[in-house]
């Protein structure tokens, strides 16, 4: 299957496994830790990290900081990658007031994330 990086993958974890690329690469780049008492380590008992404007960021990112193991189930992989889907399209993003036919990089990826998702979604 090729992809938006341009690499083929054989199986269906693969293909999740590199859709997950690019959402680590674009939280990494947008979430400012600057102020951040725990650098960037999302603590779920600490209300500030509750409360924080980057906390479901950050919360998605300290959970799939690295790529996942090859072995993950597909199930997780999915959670993964629905929550990258949701987190990307929410209003705060700037493609939320993109056209539809929108081409950019990551409309292009929420598009093909979003339809990998209805065609798999019933396969974990």
């Amino acid at each position: 299957m090729p992809t938006l990086t341009g690499r083929r993958t054989r199986t269906l974890t693969g293909y999740v496994t590199t859709l997950l690329e690019y959402p680590r690469w674009f939280i990494e780049r947008e979430v400012d830790f600057t102020d951040c008492h725990h650098d960037g380590v999302y603590d779920n008992d600490d209300e500030h990290c509750t409360t924080c404007e980057f906390g479901a960021a950050c919360r998605w990112l300290n959970s799939n900081r690295s790529a996942p193991d090859p072995d993950s189930p597909l199930a997780e992989l999915l959670v993964a990658l629905d929550t990258a889907v949701f987190y990307l399209r929410s209003p705060h993003h700037e493609h939320a007031g993109h056209p539809r036919d929108c081409s950019c990089e990551t409309c292009a990826w929420l598009h093909e994330a979003q339809s990998f998702l209805r065609l798999h979604r019933h396969k974990a």
